[in-house]
């Protein structure tokens, strides 16, 4: 994996402190956040979530309860905006997959993902969306035998230069990834059956718009978002 930035240094932002990503997405809200905090911060965080949530956290090693804590935090923080309500009191519960679930009166669609120091969520207004966030990660020709890559996608990254292949690679992770959570599958579903538009910006799978999320370098960010109301499953 590459060496990430400390959190305190992501973006200029200091740690905790949410930060808006330009997605050109309408209706959907993305939010980074630094998944990096003082005692006092994480019991803060702790406060607003359900104890379903925090009993999840806390099944995880202390890093992994802290960033669960932040993300899971920070989400709801997003979604109490949209409904005008306290963190505490947003009807968020989780599906079977992980997938973050709300109420259809809402008309929210809500994801998130952590890699390492740094979270992303994303609430969708009217729109069904997944998204996902991964450190980039090195490219060997063992990756293409992992069988997640579409032949087409392995093609297309044997065409890129040498130093464009970890960025690639990744991007087309959090693709599928971000397709397959707006599915709500998850990995239930073959990854390598989402073939993804591998060294091009954006661009449609399966009937979900992908959008690249501005991240930090040592980062990558995608996007999954419905065309409209529906759900292309």
């Amino acid at each position: 994996m590459a060496t990430l930035p400390a959190a305190a240094s992501i973006a200029g932002m200091p740690p905790s402190v949410p930060a808006p990503a330009r997605t050109g997405a309408p209706g959907v809200t993305v939010i980074l956040v630094p998944l990096v905090a003082d005692d006092d911060a994480l019991a803060r965080a702790e406060a607003v979530l359900a104890p379903a949530e925090l009993a999840r956290a806390r099944r995880g090693t202390p890093a992994v309860h802290r960033r669960r804590v932040l993300l899971r935090a920070a989400l709801r923080t997003a979604l109490a905006t949209e409904l005008g309500t306290d963190p505490r009191h947003v009807p968020l519960t989780t599906g079977p997959t992980g997938r973050p679930e709300l109420p259809a009166h809402t008309g929210l669609d809500a994801g998130c993902s952590a890699g390492g120091a740094l979270g992303v969520v994303a609430v969708g207004r009217g729109r069904r969306i997944g998204v996902d966030l991964e450190p980039v990660a090195p490219w060997t020709p063992d990756v293409a035998d992992e069988g997640w890559l579409h032949p087409a996608e392995l093609r297309a990254i044997a065409l890129l230069p040498p130093a464009a292949r970890p960025v690639a690679v990744t991007r087309a992770w959090t693709r599928k990834e971000a397709v397959l959570k707006a599915r709500g599958t998850g990995l239930r579903d073959d990854p390598s059956a989402v073939v993804t538009p591998v060294g091009r910006t954006g661009g449609t799978v399966a009937g979900w718009t992908l959008h690249d999320v501005p991240v930090p370098d040592g980062w990558v960010a995608s996007l999954a978002v419905a065309p409209d109301e529906g759900n292309p499953r």
